[in-house]
């Protein structure tokens, strides 16, 4: 459905790739409490510099 622009990580994250990839959202959901729970939107170079499974 999502293709390759959505990435699910560890803890419930996902990982959507916005804007033809230029662009990260990483979101934490809450199936229990039905919420999401934005964690990281940045550009793809600062992706890199963090860990989508562990980011506060």
């Amino acid at each position: 459905m999502f293709g390759t622009t959505v990435d699910f990580v560890a803890d419930n994250r996902v990982v959507f790739d916005i804007g033809g990839n230029k662009y990260r959202l990483v979101v934490h959901v809450s199936y229990e409490f039905k919420r999401v729970l934005i964690k990281f939107i940045g550009t793809h170079r600062d992706y890199d510099r963090i860990d989508a499974a562990r980011i506060r």
